[in-house]
This record gives structure tokens, sequence and C-alpha cells, in this order.
């Protein structure tokens, strides 16, 4: 496993995995073939739309053990208090993990009947994390943690300058249909390190569920693919003509592939 920080790579290519809620690890093996020679980042979500799911730091441990990428697991805390937070790292650390991704985490689906647990929020989370040191010692190196945005909350410059001063990194985006609406050039002027995040799309159903994240209904990404009468491959041209606008002003490309690497490596062999 690759030992490093996602902050200090030249060019970001990142791909979000998900774990196949199933007995085998073919889905393991299928990502790292496809995507061991085009990604450097792997990033893995807990427990995804409020559903239990496949631990994230084991899972990466799995698919980047024998390869150049660097993992990047999901920390949310949502479900675990501090020390149970804290026991996350110290396992990323004991088998070479030392970038983090916190996020918020997902509202729980109402269907398993649990409870939130934040203790911390994700600005106590990254901190955390951070300033963990004595539990670090041992490992010869300071970890490297990221967070998440919102492109499309107003005023997001000021939660990502008070993620920034909590000790995160860089940021990955939630899933965008184009640039217009967004500051990637201020966002670059701040002296954030911006990671653009991507879907690309198979049914136009899922445009709503893009709409439920904050992207305008109205906007030119979105009515291309509305109208589209091959979605997945206007979707992949939309990313691609995004990613070329912005690439200045961005350190990289993160894809949410869904489970579906094949179109994740076609899009990082293009960029």
């Amino acid at each position: 496993m690759k030992i490093g920080a996602v902050s200090d790579l030249a060019r970001i290519r990142s791909v979000e995995v998900v774990p196949d809620k199933a007995a085998g690890k073919e889905d393991f093996h299928e990502a790292r073939e496809l995507l061991k020679d085009y990604a450097n980042v792997m990033t893995c979500p807990e427990n995804p739309m409020g559903s239990p799911g496949i631990d994230p730091v084991a899972s990466l441990i799995d698919i980047t053990g024998d390869t150049d990428i660097l993992p990047v697991p999901h920390i949310s805390p949502r479900d675990k208090n501090a020390v149970h937070i804290m026991s996350q790292v110290l396992t990323g650390l004991k088998f070479g993990i030392r970038n983090f991704f916190v996020i918020g985490g997902d509202r729980i689906s109402e269907k398993f009947n649990s409870r939130e647990v934040r203790e911390l929020d994700v600005l106590g989370t990254i901190r955390t994390i951070v300033n963990s040191t004595s539990m670090m010692k041992g490992f010869g190196e300071s970890v490297t943690v990221g967070t998440a945005f919102n492109p499309y909350r107003p005023n997001e410059a000021e939660f990502l300058l008070k993620k920034k001063d909590a000790g995160s990194r860089f940021f990955i985006s939630q899933i965008l249909a184009g640039s217009e609406g967004v500051d990637f050039a201020g966002f670059r002027a701040s002296g954030l390190n911006i990671i653009p995040g991507f879907m690309p799309l198979k049914r136009k159903s899922s445009l709503e569920f893009l709409a439920r994240l904050g992207v305008p209904k109205d906007s030119k990404g979105m009515r291309r693919l509305s109208e589209a009468e091959d979605i997945r491959g206007e979707s992949i041209r939309l990313i691609l003509e995004t990613y070329d606008e912005i690439k200045s002003y961005v350190r990289g490309i993160h894809i949410m592939s869904m489970g579906d690497y094949a179109t994740a490596r076609e899009i990082l062999e293009r960029v």
C-alpha cells in the first residue's frame, strides 16, 4: 500500500468505490484491476444512504493493498462517538492508511429504527483526527484529512475556510452537473484544494437525486441531461467538458462511479 498525502499529489485522479453487500470480493478485484493504472486515489463511503454498509477502512485495505493507489476511507460522526472514530483512524494507521475523508453522513433510513450519535460534528471530527498526535506515535507520519462541500450552497466559501482552519487539506465537491454558478476561481484564490465530484448517469431518474442534492433543475447541465437521448454518453461528455473548463482552478477529479468502474476508467483515460 502506498503511503503519502492526497494534498501532495500533483494531479488527483480519484474514484469512489462502493462495496457490494454480498459474499465474496469479486467487486474488489474488479475495481482494483480496472482502476489500478488510472486512479491514484480511492475513497469508500461509510454506511451510504443511512443503511448498513461494508466498512470503508477494511475495504480499502484490501482493494488498494498491492497498488500505488492512496486509500481514503470516509469517516462520519453520525453513528459513532469520539472513541470509535479514533479507533477507526488507529486501524487505518496500523495498515498504512494516512488519509481520511470526513463527512457528515446521510440521514439514517427510517426502516432501521436507529438513532444518530453525532457526539462530534464535522469540524470536531476533523480536529479530533488531526490533533490525535499521541495516538499516532510509532507510525512515522501525520495524517491528512479532507472533507466534502456543497458547491450550490450560499456562502459555501465561509464553511470551507472553517473546515480548512480545523485541519482539512482537500475538499471534494458533491455531484456537479456543469460548472454554472460555482465559483471555482474564487475557491482557488482562497487557497483551497478543490476536487470536483462527478457521477456518470445511466438513467434519467437519477436527475431527481441530483436535484435533491441542490443541483439547480434549470441549469444548462441539467437541461442537457434531461433532453439527452443517450444519457450515459451525454453525462460523460458533460463531465469531460466541465472538467476541461475548470481544471486550471482545481487539483484533480473525483468520480462517484456507483460501482460502474469501467465508466470511471473511461473518464480517467480521457482527462
